[in-house]
């Protein structure tokens, strides 16, 4: 056994150094010492195909080593996850039992007009290891088969460099359809060393000169989602690193499309946001110079009068990055895209999926899992949400119609927003959550699904008291006592946190026009329709939150099916606890009330 487990992470390092090697070679034969012979250079060039051959080979095969690993979990049989009570397949209702089958496309075959747009394409991409960014990569290579190239723009982080980080991109989840439909995926993607946050994107001068003489499509998904980010940072990031891509698009050689991701929430000073550009409350230019000019607290301290009525930093940035755009790149084809609170896929590559906790997520999550009992907010107010692989469908839409057809001298922009066609308010949306959820508990669930949200301030703060302190407290207690670490009070301060950023959010409701993207659909041949799909009046919530929770379960908290069987019986026994809490504190409610009506009777006279 031993042997056997040196002998794995040996094949592991070897193909993982091919790998590395084969990314860094480039298809040109080393130069000849004078004199050399034709023969010589043939033989080079046949030793290097040879060897990029053989790379290939082992790199196909390191893949499917590394996923067989991933794949041999011990499994539970079928019949004790699909029943009479329980009797959904949840890898059929996620998606992963309908991927098609791989095929090979010759290269003569014509695909949809956005397809062809992309023949050829050699796309660059900030953001790319991001939540909307991996989505972006997955359905362009999935669904362009002529595409040639994409760059990803990735910094080292956390003692991972580029190689290392692209790798972890691909062992996503999210990968596994294309890795099945189009299993030659991985020569049309490599990593760029860089950083937006850095003069000139942090790029070398041989990474700058392959971009100048490749690229003509560039996607700009890079930014600080922080609400609370520091302001340097996140000018840095979101508006010195607009400014940086814009100067690097102009010396592109043969730039088709630059596409420039903000927010529909970059004016949110407004409640009616029209897909047009407005007046910042401040120069973007004079911001950057006093961001150079003090010292971090400093501008911590100064933070709420230099972003005026906005809530955030964030909003504030990206406001001030599509002034940039404005003002700066008149020049270039160019468009900006504003979505509204991007959530789960809706329907591909899979349902449900997602890779962080923002906005609704968050709450969904940490009420499913017994963390979250009440949170301070309006549940009558309809959020504007949209699912990210229609935000996707939408982007790439746009910026094919921006290359294509924008005969104007204005900089299009496009909101992708649904509450126009299909609102949909807090209460509705956790309480489809909470009927379909309830099939797919997680195994690391801590208490049975009881959520109160609310606007009063005195009730909030009661609930808070009793569903989130008193048991926070007495849990971490009993986890010091057990020699574990104490996190409850942890996850409920940053709650509270969390609570305080988007306190902003929590009594307003916005109108986003979308006439533009709406129009777009309809420009949209049949064949695009169905495979770029978009279309927000077919937009069905029933539909959505069928297997949202399932996907939070599956993909982000990353509680595989086959622990559903012993999370279901920890669910009825969570439930039965639950039961039994509710009796004993409405029996404590009760007893205290007669006590005191008792006292009040005797003083009375009563009895």
């Amino acid at each position: 056994m031993y042997s056997l487990w040196l002998l794995r992470l040996l094949w592991d390092k070897v193909t993982t150094t091919m790998i590395k090697q084969q990314l860094k070679l480039q298809d040109v034969s080393p130069p000849c010492p004078n004199g050399s012979s034709l023969f010589m250079r043939t033989s080079r060039r046949v030793h290097i195909l040879f060897n990029l051959q053989f790379q290939n080979m082992a790199l196909d095969l390191h893949r499917k080593y590394i996923e067989k690993k991933q794949d041999s979990a011990p499994l539970v049989p079928i019949k004790d996850i699909i029943n009479s009570k329980y009797y959904v397949d949840p890898l059929e209702l996620l998606g992963e039992r309908s991927f098609n089958e791989p095929r090979e496309v010759d290269e003569s075959e014509v695909g949809s007009p956005i397809q062809e747009f992309f023949r050829d394409g050699v796309v660059f991409l900030t953001g790319g290891t991001g939540f909307m960014g991996k989505v972006l990569v997955e359905k362009l290579l999935r669904t362009c088969p002529h595409i040639k190239h994409i760059y990803l723009l990735i910094r080292s982080k956390k003692g991972k460099n580029v190689d290392e980080r692209l790798e972890d991109i691909f062992e996503d989840r999210l990968f596994k359809r294309l890795k099945h439909e189009v299993p030659k995926y991985y020569h049309k993607v490599s990593g760029v060393a860089g950083d937006c946050s850095l003069p000139g994107l942090g790029l070398s001068v041989s990474s700058r000169n392959t971009l100048i003489n490749e690229v003509n499509i560039i996607f700009h998904g890079a930014a600080t989602v922080r609400f609370d980010e520091h302001i340097r940072v996140a000018m840095n990031i979101n508006v010195s690193g607009t400014r940086e891509l814009l100067n690097l698009a102009r010396k592109i050689t043969n730039l088709k499309v630059m596409a420039h991701v903000s927010t529909a929430y970059s004016n949110c000073n407004r409640l009616h946001v029209e897909e047009k550009f407005y007046d910042p409350i401040a120069e973007y230019e004079d911001i950057l110079k006093l961001v150079s000019s003090k010292d971090d607290q400093t501008l911590q301290d100064m933070t709420k009068e230099i972003i005026g009525d906005l809530p955030n930093t964030y909003a504030f940035t990206k406001s001030l990055a599509e002034d940039v755009i404005r003002r700066e790149a008149q020049d270039l084809p160019i468009l900006v895209f504003r979505p509204t609170v991007v959530i789960a896929t809706y329907r591909e590559p899979v349902r449900g999926w997602i890779d962080n906790v923002y906005g609704p997520t968050g709450l969904i999550v940490g009420a499913g899992t017994g963390v979250l009992h009440t949170y301070f907010g309006d549940s009558n107010m309809v959020t504007d949400m949209i699912p990210v692989d229609m935000v996707v469908n939408a982007l790439i839409c746009a910026t094919k119609e921006t290359a294509t057809n924008n005969k104007n001298d204005e900089i299009p922009i496009y909101t992708c927003s649904s509450a126009g066609q299909k609102p949909i308010k807090w209460n509705d949306f956790i309480e489809m959550n909470r009927r379909h959820g309830i099939y797919w508990p997680t195994i690391r669930a801590i208490w049975y699904y009881s959520f109160w949200p609310t606007n009063n301030p005195y009730f909030y703060a009661l609930l808070n008291f009793f569903c989130h302190i008193v048991p926070g407290y007495l849990l971490d207690t009993l986890a010091v006592i057990a020699g574990q670490k104490p996190i409850l009070m942890k996850i409920y301060k940053k709650i509270d946190k969390v609570r305080d950023i988007l306190a902003y959010f929590s009594d307003k409701e916005w109108t986003f026009t979308n006439d533009r993207l709406l129009a777009l659909w309809k420009t949209l041949d049949s064949q695009d329709q169905d495979i770029f799909n978009f279309d927000i009046n077919q937009l069905s919530w029933e539909y959505f939150t069928q297997a949202h929770c399932l996907g939070l379960r599956v993909y982000l908290v990353k509680d595989d099916i086959h622990t559903l069987p012993a999370a279901r019986k920890k669910w009825e026994k969570l439930y039965m606890a639950h039961i039994g809490l509710k009796v004993f504190v409405y029996a404590f409610l009760l007893y205290c009330a007669w006590t005191i009506a008792s006292l009040i009777f005797k003083l009375t006279g009563f009895m």
